[in-house]
């Protein structure tokens, strides 16, 4: 099995990460409609698209910005930096327990 290069093949077969890939059990499935409205929100702030780790990155200038993932029980938008960002409405959680700071929106 291999990751997805191409940022249009996550959204139609998902990452390419587990054997789910390509079948309708992919989680990219079951989140697809708000993985598309993140996509378009992405798209229309001029950020760049690209497939990096299996998962559609978006870019501006060059650097890395913000990431999507879909699993069973969400899925995410991650920041890339997220130590930059003001979160005054404390939307961002931890990405995991030894997260120092909070960089990921879950979806559910």
């Amino acid at each position: 099995m291999a990751m997805i290069t191409d940022a249009e093949d996550f959204f139609t077969r998902g990452c390419g990460r587990c054997g789910r890939f390509a079948t309708p059990d992919c989680s990219v499935h079951t989140w697809i409609d708000g993985l598309n409205a993140l996509r378009r929100i992405c798209l229309d702030m001029g950020l760049n698209e690209t497939a990096k780790w299996g998962h559609p990155t978006y870019m501006h200038a060059g650097r890395n910005i913000a990431i999507f993932g879909a699993f069973r029980s969400d899925f995410r938008l991650s920041f890339m930096t997220p130590g930059l960002l003001k979160d005054t409405e404390g939307v961002l959680e931890p990405q995991g327990p030894n997260s120092p700071t909070p960089g990921m929106i879950r979806f559910t």
